[in-house]
């Protein structure tokens, strides 16, 4: 089996091509990514240098070549914008190549990839979103919180104390003014099927992050989120994996990011908490059938350290 991670020079490629080396140790484990200066490639068969999903043809046009002169047989996008992309031309990858990979269908990013339009879609379904200001003299307490209507991780997202503060996005377009929340934050991995049905999710809180990412993450059940997760089940098509993020006080459970890919930083616990995520979505991409004790974690108390290695290259 060939099996290709994409846009893999972050965590959560590394991560990928190191667990998928130790679980498939027959397969060959190829990557991409933009830059050749990524340590991910340590620990690859083969890397490849990818022009960003920003620009789509020229993206869609390398990537086929790859997964067809390399004979792939598993294609793992990874980067949010690249599984948009893939996502949208999905029909064009399966009729030009034989490679399987698993995202949510196109339609699902057109409502849940926009901030505000998910909030307002989930809203409307009975779950508890941060509020949001349309304008300034709408603020009724500071300090509130802004973030880009797309857009994953911190980037970009800061916290405003007071109507000075705002003069940093007075002219910037695409930007979310929100109620601050205090509170407990806690992050959901899950994983759907090829129907949209959840099979299962782990919850851990985040104790320090680096770039949005947890480095620090520990497991916590402390609250139910499964009533949640079924109303998005119910409402919304998600395929394969994707993780949620929420802060829980003793009298809200207010969802505040939906992204429809890996977690970036706290995968590695939900794994070894039992729910091996990246190996199931690979049986859902070959169509196997999958045992639900695969889906269920452990549920016991565990923390995730994550930390710096070196790895030394010499170049001419």
């Amino acid at each position: 089996m060939k099996i290709l991670i994409g846009s893999c020079g972050g965590l959560t490629g590394v991560y990928l091509s190191k667990l998928l080396k130790k679980e498939l140790p027959k397969a060959k484990i190829y990557g991409f990514d933009m830059s050749e200066k990524i340590p991910t490639k340590f620990f690859l068969d083969k890397f490849f240098i990818m022009p960003s999903s920003d620009n789509e043809e020229l993206f869609l046009e390398n990537l086929i070549l790859i997964l067809n002169t390399e004979n792939i047989d598993i294609y793992i996008p990874v980067h949010s914008k690249e599984i948009k992309v893939v996502s949208k031309h999905t029909k064009i990858l399966t009729e030009r190549t034989k490679a399987k990979f698993v995202v949510s269908p196109y339609e699902t990013f057109e409502i849940l990839d926009n901030k505000r339009n998910a909030y307002q879609k989930l809203k409307k379904i009975g779950i508890d979103v941060p509020k949001m200001y349309n304008k300034v003299e709408e603020i009724d307490n500071y300090p509130v919180f802004i973030k880009p209507e797309v857009g994953s991780g911190s980037k970009g997202a800061r916290i405003i104390h007071s109507k000075e503060e705002l003069s940093y996005i007075k002219n910037q377009k695409n930007f979310l003014i929100m109620e601050f929340l205090k509170g407990n934050e806690i992050t959901v991995d899950a994983l759907f099927d090829l129907k949209g049905h959840l099979l299962g999710f782990n919850q851990r809180k985040r104790i320090k992050t680096l770039g949005g990412a947890a480095v620090i993450t520990e497991t916590d059940f402390s609250i139910d989120i499964s009533y949640i997760l079924k109303k998005i089940e119910k409402n919304f098509t998600i395929v394969g994996p994707a993780n949620f993020q929420f802060f829980y006080t003793k009298d809200r459970i207010v969802l505040t990011d939906i992204n429809l890919r890996f977690a970036s930083g706290g995968l590695p616990l939900t794994v070894e908490s039992g729910f091996n995520i990246p190996l199931l979505t690979i049986k859902l991409a070959l169509e196997e059938n999958i045992d639900p004790a695969l889906c269920k974690v452990d549920r016991r108390k565990r923390i995730m350290y994550r930390y710096f290695e070196e790895i030394f290259e010499e170049v001419e």
